[in-house]
This record gives C-alpha cells, sequence and structure tokens, in this order.
C-alpha cells in the first residue's frame, strides 16, 4: 500500500497531540496574590546565585529546577496549611521564579567583554580599544582590574541595559499579545505544543488535594534520579574545589575529548562525549526521527566525511594532535562555515515553502457570540485588552529604541536599515513566527544571516554596529506564552502585573549576584571549568566575527566560499527531495540535515534517551501512558539536578566568600 503523504502541520500537530490530555478551560482567575509574589521573589533570589555559578561550573545554569522547587515548597505549606493551590497561582509561581531565577544572567555579558577586552586575541585583531563605551569599560578601568560591577566605570552600560530592558518589555508583551488575538482568537489556530507547558501547574496542583496523583510519583521518581546525578556531576567537583586548586572530576566537564584517539582512522575528524548525561531525559521527549537521523549523519560527517575532505585537500588547516576545539575552529574556517551557511538557507527555503499555504490559508468562519475563538470578541473574564492600545504601545517602545540607536550609539550608520528592520522586517516575520507556532509547535522559518548581509549592504565598515541589538526582533514565539495561560485559565492582567512588579527587584538583585560570583574568583580559571575551557575559543571566534567586514584582513570574508555554501544548499535540499518523494516525514529532513558536520559525541546522550523511550518504556507502559509520563519526569529530573547543585554552591558560595574577605 502507497505511503500517504503528510504536510508538515499535519506531521508535528499528530506529534504535539499525544500530550495533550487535559483540554481547554474556560473559566479564568487571577494568579498574581501575595503569597504568590513573595514565594517566587524568595526562592529566586535564593537559587539565583548557585544558578549562576553553575553556568560557569558546567555549563548549565540549572534554573529550569528552580520554579519547581518554588512551587513544591508552595504545595507542601498548602497541603500543610489545609488549603489547596490553584493551577492558576502555581503556573504564575513557575513564570515569575523563573524570571527572578534567570535575572542573574542578563548581565553575564558585562563579564564576558570584560574578559574578551584584555585577551590576546582582542589585541591582535586590533579590537580591544575599539568596544564602544556602552558595552564595558576601556581595559585598563579600576572597574575590570578589582572584578566589580559597583562602579561608577559600569554606569553608562548598566543605564543602556536598564533602558533597553524595559522598552524591550513594552515591546514584547503588546506585540506578542496583539499577534496571539490574530491567531488564536482570529484564525483559531491550535498551538499545539502549549498543553504541555500547561501540565507543570496540572501536576502539581492536584497534590493540594486529599490524594496524590501518578503525577506526583513520577515526578519524585524523577527528582530522586535528579539527585543523585547532581551530586556525581556537580557536587564532587563543587566540594572537592573547595579543597584543592583543582577540583576532582568523575566525569570531566563539559565533555571528554576522544579526537586525538580517532585521527589514526578518521584525520580531521571530531569526538568529544558530551558528559552532561542529562540530556538522556531531554530525549525522551524530542521526536525521534529527529535525534536518531541527526545522530546517524553526524557520524557519519565525522568519520567518514571529514577525512576524505582531509584526503581530497580541502581541509588544509588541521594538523595531527589537534584537540576538539582547535579542530572544529580548523574545519569550520576551511569548509563547514560556508557548508553551514547553505545548510542555513535551505532551512530558510523548506520553512518558507511551508509557510506560505499557511499565510495565504485565512480562515473566513466566524462564531458569533462572544467569548468564542473565530472572533476578535474575547472571552469574558480573560483579561484582555484593546487591541489599538497594544499596538500602540508597541509604536512607542520601538520608535524610542530606534531614536537612541541612532542618534547616541551608531550615529553613522544608515537610519533606513534600523527603520526597515524595526518596522517592516520585524511584524512580518513576527508573524510568520507565530502562524507556525499556532499549527507546528516551534518556529520554522529564519532568515540566515541578515545582519551580515545587512552590514554588507550598508557599507559600514566600523565595528561598533556589532554591538548594537538591530531592532530585528521576533515576538511570535511569545505568542504560546498567552495560550499556556488560557489553557490553565489565568487571567492575561495578572501576568503583566507580576512580570512588571518584579523587574525593578531583578535589575538591582541581577547586579549584586554578578557582583559577588565575579568577586569569589577571576572568570575564566581552574574555579570555573566549563567558562576555563570554552571561553579562549569562543574569544577567537568573537573576534573573527567581529572583523568580518574589515577589508584586506578578514578571516570571515576569506572563510566564505561561494562553491561550499552551494554545496550545502543544494546537497540539503536533495535530502528534502528525496524525502518528499519517498513520502518520509519531514523530521528525518531536520535531524539529518542538521547533524551534517555535528559532534555525534555531542548528540549520543540524547540518543540514548530516545532509544530508551522507543523500545523500552512505550513496550512497559503503552505509547499513551508514557507520553503522558515523560513530561512530568522531565521536569522532575531536573528539578533533582538543581537542588543538588544549588545546596553544594551555597557551600561553596559561603566558603569561598569567606576566604577571600579579609580580616
Amino acid at each position: 500500500m502507497a505511503r500517504k503523504r503528510v504536510s508538515q502541520a499535519e506531521e508535528w500537530q499528530a506529534w504535539a497531540k499525544r500530550y495533550d490530555i487535559d483540554g481547554g478551560i474556560r473559566t479564568f482567575e487571577s494568579g498574581l496574590t501575595l503569597k504568590v509574589f513573595l514565594g517566587a521573589l524568595f526562592v529566586g533570589l535564593l537559587m539565583m546565585p548557585g544558578s549562576l555559578y553553575l553556568t560557569y561550573v558546567s555549563g548549565t545554569s540549572g534554573a529550569g529546577a528552580a520554579p519547581w522547587v518554588a512551587v513544591i515548597l508552595f504545595t507542601e505549606l498548602a497541603r500543610r496549611s489545609f488549603t489547596t493551590a490553584s493551577r492558576q497561582e502555581l503556573y504564575m509561581l513557575l513564570g515569575l521564579t523563573g524570571a527572578a531565577v534567570g535575572s542573574g544572567v542578563q548581565y553575564r555579558s558585562f563579564i564576558w567583554y570584560s574578559y574578551f577586552v584584555k585577551t590576546p586575541q582582542a589585541v591582535s585583531y586590533e579590537i580591544a580599544d575599539k568596544i564602544p563605551w556602552w558595552v564595558c569599560p576601556p581595559p585598563d578601568s579600576i572597574a575590570i582590574a578589582e572584578r566589580t560591577l559597583l562602579h561608577r566605570d559600569w554606569l553608562a552600560p548598566i543605564f543602556i541595559f536598564v533602558v533597553f530592558k524595559l522598552l524591550g518589555t513594552i515591546r514584547h508583551i503588546s506585540a506578542g499579545y496583539v499577534l496571539f488575538r490574530l491567531t488564536a482568537d482570529l484564525e483559531r489556530l491550535p498551538y499545539p505544543m502549549a498543553p504541555i507547558q500547561a501540565q507543570g501547574a496540572t501536576a502539581l496542583a492536584e497534590t493540594t488535594g486529599k490524594g496524590e496523583t501518578w503525577r506526583w510519583r513520577v515526578f519524585s521518581i524523577g527528582s530522586m534520579a535528579g539527585l543523585i546525578w547532581g551530586f556525581l556531576y556537580i557536587g564532587v567537583p563543587s566540594l572537592t574545589g573547595l579543597m584543592m586548586t583543582e577540583p576532582i572530576q568523575i566525569l570531566k566537564i563539559p565533555f571528554i575529548d576522544f579526537t586525538q584517539a580517532i585521527e589514526g582512522f578518521a584525520p580531521s575528524g571530531i569526538f568529544a562525549l558530551y558528559t552532561d548525561w542529562s540530556q538522556v531525559v531531554t530525549g525522551f521527549v524530542l521526536p525521534f526521527p529527529i535525534v536518531m537521523s541527526e545522530f546517524l549523519s553526524a557520524s557519519f560527517s565525522q568519520f567518514f566525511l571529514n577525512p576524505f575532505l582531509y584526503k581530497q585537500g580541502l581541509l588544509i588547516q588541521w594538523k595531527a594532535g589537534m584537540d576538539v576545539r582547535s579542530t572544529s575552529l580548523a574545519n569550520s574556517l576551511d569548509f563547514w562555515l560556508s557548508y553551514g551557511m547553505g545548510k542555513s538557507f535551505s532551512f530558510a527555503i523548506v520553512g518558507l515553502a511551508a509557510s506560505i499555504p499557511m499565510l495565504i490559508k485565512m480562515r473566513s468562519r466566524k462564531k458569533a457570540g462572544s467569548g468564542q475563538r473565530g472572533t476578535l470578541e474575547p472571552p469574558p473574564g480573560r483579561g484582555d485588552f484593546p487591541l489599538w492600545v497594544m499596538v500602540g504601545m508597541w509604536l512607542a517602545g520601538m520608535g524610542l529604541y530606534v531614536f537612541i540607536v541612532h542618534k547616541y550609539m551608531v550615529p553613522n550608520f544608515p537610519l533606513i536599515f534600523l527603520l526597515g528592520f524595526a518596522f517592516l522586517y520585524t511584524p512580518l516575520n513576527s508573524y510568520i513566527t507565530a502562524r507556525t507556532f499556532g499549527v507546528l509547535g516551534r518556529d520554522l522559518f529564519e532568515l540566515p544571516y541578515i545582519h551580515e548581509m545587512t552590514f554588507i549592504l550598508s557599507r559600514y565598515e566600523e565595528i561598533d554596529v556589532w554591538f548594537v541589538h538591530l531592532p530585528d526582533e521576533d515576538y511570535g514565539r511569545g505568542t504560546q506564552h498567552w495560550r499556556v495561560l488560557e489553557l490553565t485559565g489565568t487571567t492575561f492582567t495578572s501576568n503583566i502585573a507580576g512580570t512588571l512588579l518584579m523587574m525593578p527587584i531583578l535589575i538591582v538583585a541581577g547586579i549584586l549576584v554578578m557582583h559577588f560570583v565575579w568577586q569569589i574568583a577571576p572568570i575564566p580559571s581552574a574555579q570555573y571549568p566549563y567558562a576555563n575551557m570554552m571561553w579562549p575559543i569562543n574569544a577567537t571566534w568573537e573576534c573573527i566575527n567581529k572583523t568580518a567586514l574589515r577589508d584586506g584582513n578578514s578571516q570571515m570574508l576569506q572563510a566564505i566560499r561561494g562553491d561550499y555554501l552551494s554545496a550545502g544548499l543544494t546537497s540539503s535540499l536533495g535530502i528534502y527531495g528525496l524525502l518528499w518523494v519517498a513520502k518520509l516525514p519531514t523530521m528525518w529532513f531536520y535531524g539529518l540535515v542538521g547533524g551534517i558536520g555535528a559532534d555525534p559525541g555531542s548528540i549520543l546522550p540524547r540518543l540514548v534517551g530516545a532509544l530508551i523511550g522507543r523500545f523500552y518504556m512505550i513496550k512497559r507502559f503503552g505509547l499513551r501512558r508514557w507520553y503522558m509520563f515523560n513530561p512530568v519526569l522531565a521536569a522532575g529530573f531536573t528539578c533533582g539536578v538543581g537542588l543538588t547543585g544549588m545546596a553544594v554552591v551555597a557551600i561553596s558560595l559561603v566558603s569561598k566568600a569567606v576566604i577571600v574577605k579579609p580580616f
């Protein structure tokens, strides 16, 4: 029997439908109460230092655990107080706590550029003295020498950041809301992945009742597994680092490099086994075709294709004895950078081809009566706003942003490009993304290298424009959040109020926490293994990118080869064509093409999870039950890792703070 061809929309909606076990809710309540606000603030500020510390130690923040810690404390207090917690309160608590914990990393670029401005790479590429005043202080600043954010040299960068933070929040709230009304209310798009996010609050809201459900048991199993793994991976290095100059790592962070071991039979190939095996849980949730095809194409690239390219004289910079970082850099400049550009354009073409029919197919049916989807008339009690108010807020926020950038930051950069990004490209791209999230539950279309193409067309050669966030924002991703609010029955006004109330507190707290972590030890250093391993190579890439348009001395432009780019584009589209003819799912396309040139060692943990889920868990529990279990299991595992990490990090922070303080 001939295989039936299925569209991308039908394919992804069918996959996501396995998780939709709750259905919609049509009664709305405020999720913002005083106890929710104080609970999110307390847990968020308590766990923020540990989360920030983990990003430099292991490359993973553990911030995903903090909301679940807050919810567990909240639900346990509710049970012991003989009260219940609504799913609206718990979803609001999840969001506010996550924002609080993540607020520390918003100043991470300050620390990065404080390091970058003094690197040999920045000096040799003649960038160190050209970094703008609104990015970081000059290299000889006392603030950098003393590793402090509490210095007057940081006033200008922090002031610019705060202003842009406020304007960005206004733009994202207003534009995301307008797009949600158009796609969810008017066009009645399903947003298939939104029910997965809504399940977290549902799972723990049930525990405040009289009996516990399967969700709590699955969450507890995941938490215990996360506690054990977190102690081995994060706890041991952090605790031994208190007593030794070099911490003991049971598994080397972030990877074990086998690149030199395989060069005998796969010269120029790379294989670094990533040791963060929490990715196994991620493999439970991801579509199996994507994970499997990605690993297969990555293995083929490193064990067969790279050696072939080396023997053909295309990979000329690789030398025996190079580690994974040096090999990746050399191979990228020789071949994979250009080939990857071609792949990116193929994703854009395929995504655009799938998006155009969705844009043309507008549903004209409207349901009579207020409160029904298919009309712009909102449901009663949801906490909606007049559309013209939100449109006006976006115009004001975007207009002021463009004015500041053009007037004070890059006055010589052509204004027409800023206006084109702000008022033409951003609305169109955001609407396309909103529709693809509404139909597929994920982003599909993205125009690659748009910044680089813009800078080339503008003929602007100064480096300062590379540090500016151009107004090419994408608000379509945020529309799914509004749909989750609707599914959990949380009023929109309470969500906005909570966000705005938390913002000023988190801006100040983030500065203080980042300052404290920076004071403990230089970043990077032996105390921060991940940063110590990755930041030097990241500095090299930063220099290559920032000098891409420099006349006569640009490694980036020299590395871009039209024939290699064409090879990436045509081969990727050829793979899509073969899969289309065979009527295979498009998931295989994204996996196969996405894995070309990648390191199979970084994918292997996810593959293990996908195989366990596919060939054991589904047989053990059944397809339906397993897809009910694994989102909750993943959340519990994240919580367990985070709890262990936060505990040992707290000990480490206190100990090191005592050591560095003079008497």
